[in-house]
């Protein structure tokens, strides 16, 4: 006569347990990464009605604060430049924060591109060929 399996031992359980709750996190952290949220930091400026650009369209610029979709996490900043209003489709740049979210204190176009200056004194220069024409 055979006998009879014996019962699951209290530690295998744990063990089991706690290997699947790590998986779950282990899967949560490796799909939470590459997704990601936006969000507008200050206001957009426009392109003054004074620069005109070959693509006849109105260009825009601002900072985007990337996230996590899943946790929220602060991923990284981006100066957006181009032709969607929605500011979802044109030319990023990552820009540092210094600490805190970068602030447009200005923007100065010309038919060269814009001349962004930040709170901080920073200052980025995107040239036009990178926006014009829906870039």
């Amino acid at each position: 006569m055979i006998a009879p399996p014996p019962p699951p031992r209290p530690r295998r359980r744990a063990a089991a347990a706690g290997w699947a709750a790590f998986a779950v996190l282990l899967a949560a952290v490796i799909v939470d990464g590459p997704l990601h949220r936006t969000g507008v930091i200050g206001e957009v400026e426009r392109q003054p009605p004074s620069v005109r650009y070959a693509d006849g369209s109105a260009h825009y610029t601002a900072v985007i604060e990337k996230s996590s979709l899943l946790f929220g996490r602060h991923q990284a900043y981006e100066l957006y430049t181009g032709r969607d209003p929605s500011l979802s489709y044109g030319h990023r740049v990552r820009v540092g924060s210094g600490g805190g979210p970068p602030e447009i204190a200005s923007a100065h176009w010309d038919e060269k591109g814009v001349l962004v200056t930040f709170a901080s004194g920073h200052r980025v220069f995107v040239p036009a060929r990178h926006y014009v024409g829906g870039r």
